[in-house]
């Protein structure tokens, strides 16, 4: 991987974790069941409308490779119901699950942001992620927590651009944006369909990491494998 320029970096499973738990989802569960019941839908029912959001986002993330908003998903949720939540009720639905994880259980290690900053000084970094309940703007907010704003030049969320990867567009994107030929960049992310196949499609290097998410390391074309931030320092020093 020489002459490289540009570093792209997926999010949830790169530089975070994402915290998809059964806590989340039924707390997920708790706040929709205040308003359900208003409607005459049963905690049991909720449980089920609620887990078909996760099904709807996965068909569509998957095979029309862009990631539904929160408010299409609660959309879907209201014609599978058949219930029409007031506008009151269907906005705070959009707004608690956008910013559930944000701000109650987004984490970066200490160590992770430090490798950031240090590739910083050498490479442009640019953020490519696929988002889910939480949009771009929610991300943003969490990010400037944790001293990385000022060090991504820009974050290409899916649910701003429309489209996710492997798309093409999202990886030109970060190509126009750095102004760096494709044979300059480096993408690193966690997934081989979306973030390795994505990236090498346009002739991009490419790191899977494993050190959250490992289900993808025995049928991989990455260019190197790697299972913590310190391998990635040391391939790029």
């Amino acid at each position: 991987m020489k002459n490289i320029a540009t570093i792209t970096l997926d999010f949830w499973d790169t530089i975070t974790k994402y915290p998809f738990t059964e806590e989340i989802f039924m707390e997920r569960v708790g706040h929709a069941h205040d308003i359900f019941q208003v409607y005459g839908l049963s905690y049991d029912r909720t449980i089920e409308l609620m887990r078909s959001i996760y099904i709807h986002f996965e068909e569509i993330w998957i095979n029309e490779h862009r990631t539904p908003t929160t408010a299409e998903m609660f959309k879907n949720l209201e014609k599978n119901s058949g219930v029409k939540f007031s506008e009151e009720h269907f906005n705070e639905l959009v707004i608690y699950n956008e910013n559930l994880v944000p701000d109650k259980y987004f984490k970066i290690d200490t160590d992770i942001i430090k490798a950031i900053k240090e590739l910083s000084q050498k490479y442009k970094i640019i953020l490519i992620s696929d988002t889910g309940f939480e949009p771009g703007k929610a991300l943003r907010k969490a990010i400037a927590g944790t001293g990385l704003k000022d060090i991504f030049k820009y974050e290409v969320f899916s649910d701003e651009t429309g489209y996710s990867k492997p798309d093409p567009r999202a990886f030109k994107l970060a190509s126009d944006i750095s102004k760096t030929e494709f044979s300059k960049m480096l993408h690193i992310g966690d997934r081989e369909e979306k973030d390795i196949k994505g990236a090498k499609s346009l002739g991009m290097y490419s790191i899977l990491y494993t050190g959250f998410r490992d289900s993808d390391k025995d049928n991989t074309t990455a260019d190197r494998i790697v299972s913590s931030w310190d391998e990635i320092m040391e391939l790029l020093e």
